[in-house]
């Protein structure tokens, strides 16, 4: 299975580890690990991660409130979004 991230989404990433980095020196290399393990999890059990609108799923990240929106389209996992759990969910769903 292939992932491929949205620009918006490679754009969420980027401003959170860098958001977590001026919090604290290395804060967001250890965001960028627990997104990777989120996406490895995705990866190798894509139906595992609860449905929450009609083809698009939710995988809540370890250790960080964001959560990574995604689809499964044939074997590439699309990734819509990460965002913070406090964001609105109409976000990610403007981007599909």
């Amino acid at each position: 299975m292939q992932v491929r991230f949205r620009s918006e989404a490679v754009e969420d990433v980027e401003a959170a580890k860098a958001w977590y980095n001026e919090q604290r020196d290395g804060l967001g290399d250890a965001f960028v690990l627990a997104l990777e393990s989120a996406v490895r999890l995705v990866v190798e059990f894509p139906e595992a991660f609860p449905e929450i609108a009609a083809r698009h799923r939710r995988a809540l990240l370890r250790r960080f409130p964001f959560a990574l929106y995604y689809r499964v389209e044939g074997d590439v996992v699309e990734v819509l979004a990460c965002l913070h759990q406090s964001v609105s969910p109409g976000t990610w769903r403007s981007r599909d």
